[in-house]
């Protein structure tokens, strides 16, 4: 696995970060770090016409076994639903209060790291002085927690999203929360003993487990069969089956509301490749997107060139006509990034398309984005060289949402747009390849 490559799939196991922008307390803008003053970080607004409704659901598979675990466990996942919704309740915290107990030193370490742009060329600089969160606080989402889901004379679209290694679902929230309020139910997944920490009911947190350097194609093939177990769950729930209360709460209305036969998935760094294996693997995913990741087979890390390179071709023959989108950084092409990327892109035999941010990195794609920023607005950190460089930060989430729902909303609702027609001059950073 080259530099490159290890980058875009490991999406940076220490850069668990969320994606805010900034609000400060009054009295303390500019102040963030000393004394009493604070600074409150919030989610960028969504910019649909719904109220936003989110749950949190805990899934148990009984018929696997946890594929991480020595001990007999069957598999548990945490996903949260992001729904229209009439707007009752009270709003949701992006992270719940055990696992932001681990969060909060994990950022804090990640920011006192050397940094520097995601390229791969050349020395990071070391922090000037230590940065601390202690005077931060962390916000809440837009959604409302439990709120009944909105009527409406048809059922909705579904999408799927996983996030990259180490990331919970938490870190797609920015644009969840999006493509919520213009009408989707997103189902955002925690990919177990991968994520940095997952909170269960009743406080317990489960820390990753593994490395993914030695196991990348085995994560891969453990993320395919969550998302498999995750739509059998939606399809139970839909049909009106819901959970023990003592687990969850589905919330009201949801029966009967998700078009299971229009789903979408997207996903960043190895959610990407996840995505891409799930569509090869599960005809129910009709369109997908990989923001910044390469791709990977079921061959472990020691197969040779030449069997690698067929099964990626048969990857690509797999997902077969249905559309597939890959968003990559810096406003390199596919060949930049190496067999891993290119073989399954020029393989593609649907509909598809390549573009990339100039200016972005890895993490671009992440809520990490408007978290740094926001930061760097608030001073306190300097600059977020970590997210880009000459990049329009705010315009970027615009672009990220714009390009992400056009997709969803041209395969899943059959709504015509020119923006994929090459590049716009409204977005002159997205970069198209053929």
């Amino acid at each position: 696995m080259n530099d490159i490559t290890r980058r875009r799939v490991l999406g940076g196991a220490l850069s668990l970060a969320a994606g805010f922008t900034l609000q400060t307390v009054p009295g303390s803008a500019g102040a963030a770090g000393r004394g009493s003053d604070r600074v409150r970080l919030a989610l960028p607004a969504p910019t649909g016409p719904y109220a936003v409704g989110t749950a949190a659901l805990h899934l148990v598979d009984k018929t696997r076994q946890d594929p991480w675990l020595t001990v007999a466990r069957p598999r548990e996942l945490m996903v949260s639903l992001w729904y229209p919704s009439i707007g009752r309740g009270r709003t949701a915290p992006w992270m719940t209060a055990a696992a932001l107990a681990r969060y909060r030193p994990e950022l804090t370490t990640f920011l006192n790291q050397p940094t520097g742009p995601d390229t791969g060329a050349g020395p990071k600089a070391a922090a000037t002085q230590p940065v601390s969160l202690d005077t931060v606080d962390f916000p809440a989402t837009h959604a409302r927690s439990g709120g009944p889901v909105a009527p409406s004379l048809r059922p909705r679209p579904v999408i799927l999203f996983s996030p990259g290694f180490a990331f919970g679902r938490e870190h797609g929230t920015f644009v969840a929360e999006d493509l919520a309020s213009h009408g989707y139910v997103v189902v955002t997944i925690s990919h177990t003993y991968d994520a940095a920490e997952v909170e269960f009911p009743g406080g317990r947190v489960e820390i990753g487990r593994h490395d993914l350097d030695r196991e990348p194609n085995r994560a891969m093939q453990i993320r395919r069969d969550d998302t498999r177990f995750v739509l059998d769950q939606l399809t139970r729930f839909n049909a009106g089956h819901g959970l023990s209360p003592r687990d969850t709460r589905v919330p009201a209305g949801l029966r009967g509301s998700l078009d299971l036969r229009r789903v979408g998935m997207f996903g960043h760094s190895l959610g990407g490749a996840t995505t891409a294996q799930a569509m090869a693997n599960d005809a129910r995913i009709g369109a997908g997107i990989n923001l910044d990741g390469s791709f990977f087979t079921d061959s472990g890390p020691d197969a040779g060139p030449d069997r690698t390179r067929q099964e990626l071709v048969r990857l690509a023959d797999r997902i077969g006509a249905r559309p597939f989108m890959i968003m990559a950084s810096g406003g390199f092409g596919p060949d930049y990034f190496g067999d891993l990327t290119s073989v399954v892109w020029h393989n593609l035999r649907g509909w598809h398309r390549f573009l990339s941010i100039t200016g972005s990195t890895h993490y671009t794609y992440t809520d990490l984005l408007p978290l740094l920023t926001g930061l760097v607005r608030g001073r306190v950190i300097p600059e977020a060289p970590q997210v880009g460089v000459g990049l329009d930060p705010d315009h970027a989430v615009t672009a990220i949402r714009t390009y992400i729902r056009a997709f969803f909303d041209l395969w899943l609702h059959r709504r015509p747009t020119q923006l994929f027609d090459g590049a716009s001059t409204r977005y002159p950073e997205v970069k198209f390849y053929s």
